[in-house]
């Protein structure tokens, strides 16, 4: 045998589509010595041929494929063959059924395009890697492709990508905030914990859910006088002073004629509300946490910077002679108050809940 006679074929006989080099002892090989090279394969195997123009084509026995066009083969076993078009370009496949992620492989499709199924009279559908088509039924199955968008939230500033990785510096600054600064950053995804991350994590945007950057400024300075010594007039539950210390914010317990009072400064804000920062007050009651945490309160009074009123923002609270507005806030029937569980920490998700709710989060 002559090597110089010889030509390699990237050859793949499974769903997986796993190409291997195979060695074929002719430089024009017909569709029966490609096989023949695949030890393999055996009487009912169809020989497919992936064209650099991405059409795959159905090879004969007799037939001498041109490798020029493509030196990639697939060994697929049956009786007949399924047509159908990814964006135009004509594919067969040896199986009744074929799974999305095979499609995409066939296809040769790059992460960020999205497979779309067309069938007349039928919506068109997005199909995953795991969803299986059934190509036995009538007609040719058709499928396109479009640019898959991800969106990602920057403090309320909602941005889009067509790729799926993005750094969260990157993420502040296409928002407008200078990830220089000094950040307390959290990624937030549905159903999941929040995360704190630095300006160099990088957010894979595949996750489910929506996720979301909240940015917390250090050392934001509110026009109060510097806090020279935070008072520590009662002590709150363990898990709820470990809670506040991981927020970095600053924080003081007051009693104030009968009421006792956790007084965090410097809260911030999402976008949409002014000021961007205030001063946030929970009421916390003498048999807490037997007894629920209940509303809670700003100073200066909270408003939406688009001027549309928020509801239930009437009540209000005088600590040490500063008037507080309440926002009037309560957990359903549905979720009471669990003595076991609650707390400052869940009462805090409780108020960054009702304040993305306003704007519809």
């Amino acid at each position: 045998m002559n090597p110089s006679h010889n030509a390699i074929v990237r050859l793949a006989n499974d769903e997986t589509l796993n190409f291997r080099d195979v060695e074929v002892p002719h430089a024009n090989p017909t569709g029966a010595e490609i096989l023949d090279a695949d030890h393999a394969c055996g009487p009912d195997s169809i020989l497919l041929q992936r064209l650099s123009s991405g059409d795959l084509e159905t090879i004969r026995l007799t037939e001498t494929p041109d490798l020029k066009a493509g030196n990639e083969f697939i060994v697929s076993h049956g009786d007949r063959t399924y047509s159908f078009t990814v964006d135009g370009a004509q594919m067969v496949w040896a199986a009744r059924h074929i799974s999305g992620a095979t499609i995409r492989k066939l296809a040769q499709l790059a992460p960020n395009l999205e497979l779309v199924f067309l069938r007349h009279g039928h919506e068109p559908r997005v199909i995953e890697d795991s969803a299986v088509i059934d190509l036995a039924q009538p007609g040719v199955e058709q499928f396109i492709t479009h640019q898959k968008m991800w969106k990602l939230r920057v403090q309320g500033v909602t941005l889009e990508y067509d790729v799926p990785h993005v750094k969260v510096g990157e993420a502040m600054k296409r928002a407008g905030f200078d990830p220089t600064k000094a950040w307390d950053i959290y990624l937030l995804v549905a159903g999941l914990p929040k995360q704190k991350v630095d300006v160099e994590f990088v957010v894979d945007l595949r996750t489910p859910g929506i996720e979301r950057i909240r940015l917390m400024q250090r050392n934001v300075d509110n026009g109060e006088a510097p806090l020279t010594a935070l008072r520590r007039e009662f002590r709150l539950l363990g898990v709820d002073e470990e809670h506040l210390k991981a927020t970095g914010l600053e924080w003081e317990t007051v009693k104030c004629s009968e009421r006792r009072w956790l007084v965090i400064h410097n809260y911030p804000l999402p976008s949409g509300y002014s000021p961007a920062v205030a001063k946030l007050a929970l009421d916390i009651p003498i048999d807490y946490p037997q007894a629920q945490l209940d509303m809670f309160y700003f100073q200066p009074a909270v408003a939406r910077v688009d001027g549309v009123a928020i509801p239930n923002t009437h009540i209000q609270a005088i600590i040490e002679g500063v008037q507080f507005q309440g926002w009037s806030r309560h957990r359903n029937g549905a979720h009471p108050w669990d003595p076991f569980s609650d707390n400052v920490a869940t009462q805090l998700a409780l108020v960054e809940h009702s304040l993305a709710r306003e704007f519809g989060e």
